[in-house]
């Protein structure tokens, strides 16, 4: 196992920034000068790599001039705040980042193909446990989640990674777990998207899938509000005299488990994004978002297909930035209205966050213009919304509930 910053690498450092220091044998006879030679290597070397180390530290992240790998200045001489998101952990079956305040993963990250999902293992030989990566005061705990009532949710699906059992097992990781309701949506409509993408990234033109899943904590309105009774005038009377801001129309509210002051969030929600590399070189991506509650199994999936900018804009995230760049990501963005346009009027309320009004578009202004210098890694042969060219209907199966 190991531990990446943001740009991939475990130690921290690019490889083009680091220094290799050349060891001297001593020389029989003449042991002070051997030792004198060595001294002056030694502050050299260290000179030489405090330089180079401080280029690197001013030196733009490639592709990206917004992105630093470090940050001079001098109220950090000892040190600055840093959390579990600030780490990028590489288990055998995915990649993931773990959020110390909520102690949910903040995202996984998995690449599916026929070997992962034909492999030898098995999730009967699995059991869960805590990921000893993340420190102690942040990690979820196996306690966590006992009489809580909410399922050990995955988010890399065991069914996913299949090419090993310690594939599988990776899965069972807390790192990879958040808590889900389990009839009606853990066991039932979750399992069913799950089979969708393996259903996706199993057909014969696939030649890699690529999925990002995650919690999400999206705002809901105030029931006062709602209910526009005359309390809500009294309160913000009250509110007004006392000098104090009046009541919001919407508030962050989620359940917790565990016990204060290490306690794990129940998301509102959960997002997956799916990107299919075709052995043609096409691409495509659709992004869902589905709320953490049962739902019938006849839902169309189709519902929840929501429009990947606006899940980059509540989640602080952004998505394949290196297949999704530039002009592919404005022909994808264009591929994705053309979409969401004719769902929408096929199924009203589609095409949009859940519990939350539709995207002011306009008030945002011209979302689809790349930035400066910004392109995909590859030349696709075309990029396309990915129910466009397949159902993103769920399949019946186990998952239905017989009457």
């Amino acid at each position: 196992m190991r531990r990446l910053n943001a740009r991939g690498f475990s130690n921290g450092i690019p490889p083009r920034c680091l220094v290799v220091a050349r060891s001297f044998g001593s020389t029989p006879g003449r042991p002070s000068l051997d030792a004198a030679r060595l001294g002056l290597s030694f502050a050299l070397g260290v000179g030489a790599g405090a330089s180079i180390a401080r280029a690197c530290a001013r030196r733009p992240a490639d592709g990206d001039a917004t992105e630093r790998e470090y940050v001079e200045h001098d109220a950090l001489e000892y040190g600055w705040p840093s959390d579990a998101v600030s780490h990028i952990e590489s288990k055998s079956s995915y990649a993931h980042a773990f959020d110390g305040r909520t102690r949910n993963p903040r995202w996984v990250m998995e690449k599916l193909t026929r070997e992962t999902l034909e492999g030898p293992g098995t999730r009967k030989k699995s059991e869960f446990y805590e990921d000893e990566s993340t420190s102690w005061k942040h990690r979820a705990r196996l306690d966590d989640f006992r009489g809580s009532g909410y399922d050990r949710g995955h988010l890399v699906a065991a069914a996913n990674q299949k090419r090993t059992q310690d594939d599988v097992d990776a899965t069972f990781s807390l790192a990879n777990v958040s808590p889900q309701v389990g009839p009606g949506f853990n066991r039932d409509y979750w399992a069913k998207l799950e089979q969708f993408v393996r259903d996706v990234a199993g057909n014969e033109k696939s030649r890699a899938t690529y999925v990002a899943t995650g919690p999400l904590f999206l705002p809901s309105r105030r029931e006062s509000f709602d209910t526009a009774t005359s309390s809500v005038a009294t309160e913000s009377q009250l509110r007004a005299r006392e000098g104090l801001p009046k009541p919001t129309e919407w508030e962050m509210k989620y359940p917790m488990l565990g016990e204060p002051p290490a306690m794990v969030a129940v998301p509102t929600h959960f997002f997956k994004v799916v990107f299919v590399v075709s052995t043609d070189s096409k691409v495509s991506c659709a992004a869902f978002v589905l709320p953490n509650a049962p739902m019938p199994n006849d839902v169309p999936l189709r519902r929840f297909v929501v429009p990947l900018t606006d899940l980059e804009v509540v989640s602080g995230l952004e998505f394949f930035r290196r297949g999704l760049a530039g002009d592919a990501r404005a022909k994808y963005d264009r591929a994705e209205r053309s979409f969401l346009a004719g769902t929408a009027r096929e199924l009203p309320g589609a095409g949009k966050l859940p519990s939350l009004p539709p995207a002011n578009v306009s008030a945002r202004g011209d979302r689809h213009v790349a930035r400066e210098g910004e392109m995909s890694r590859t030349k696709w042969a075309s990029v396309e919304h990915l129910c466009s060219h397949t159902s993103c209907e769920l399949a019946k199966g186990k998952w239905d509930r017989r009457k």
